[in-house]
This record gives C-alpha cells, structure tokens and sequence, in this order.
C-alpha cells in the first residue's frame, strides 16, 4: 500500500535524523568536532542545552522532510539518490556560505572546525538527505 505524504515523510525523516544523529555522535568517540548547535547558540535566544539541541535537531530534521515531500521531490530531477544528493548540496551551500559565517562558525565551520571535522559533517549531512530521499520514495510506491 502507497503511504501518503505526510506520514511517508515523518517515517522517513524521522529514521533520517536518527541516523544523522548516530554519525554525528560517531565523530564524538573518535574524538573528532562537528558543528554541535551553532545556530542555536548564536542565533535563537533558547537555552542551549543537550536535550533542547537535539529537540531542536529533530525539529528542523522533519521540516527539511516534509519541505522535501510537499515542494521538491515532484520538482527535483532523477532518482531518489539523485534527489537527495541535489537537496544535500543546496542546504550544504546555503548552511557553508550563509548560515555558518552569519554566526561567526566561518565558511563551513572553519573557524572552529578541522578540515576531517567539515568533512564529517558534510559526510553526516549528506547521508541525512539521500536517507530521506530514497526511503521516502519507498514508503510513496
């Protein structure tokens, strides 16, 4: 049975932000840095502590799912896998030239990142969205 939108979405973004949360936490053990929080610390006047940052992530995590379900998946080119690769490069570029210099993080985090470290979280990023894209295409067939 085709899954509808929505829940195809929250099925698959939710599995997607565990996943992205693993590898993240991953770069914990090595012990390797990775963008932990930046925008909530600089940004949203909101307490910055662990459980409210993963809350946090979880949050934008689903919103960056159903944006993807309701205006880019019919619209974007490909395959799934293509899809999300597309979806990952375009958040990646407004995240490493917008959003992380606007909160003095540098161009994709190097003013507090090691080059393995912007990797990492390009890596984690990345498997975020081309998760998201190919289980979401699973749940709509």
């Amino acid at each position: 049975m085709k899954m509808a939108r929505v829940p195809a979405a929250l099925v698959a973004g939710g599995a997607a932000v565990i996943l992205k949360t693993l590898a993240l936490k991953a770069a914990d053990l090595v012990p390797l840095a990775t963008a932990h929080g930046g925008l909530v610390r600089t940004v949203l006047p909101l307490p910055a502590s662990p459980a409210f940052q993963t809350g946090f992530h979880i949050l934008v995590g689903i919103l960056m799912a159903l944006f993807y379900a309701w205006f880019l998946e019919p619209l974007l080119p490909g395959r799934p896998v293509i899809k999300g690769l597309l979806y990952a490069a375009l958040v990646w570029l407004a995240n490493a030239f917008v959003v992380l210099p606007a909160t003095d993080e540098g161009i994709a985090g190097s003013a507090h990142l090691t080059a393995a470290g912007m990797f990492w979280f390009a890596a984690a990023h990345t498997l975020f969205f081309v998760f998201l894209a190919v289980w979401y295409a699973r749940l709509r067939r």
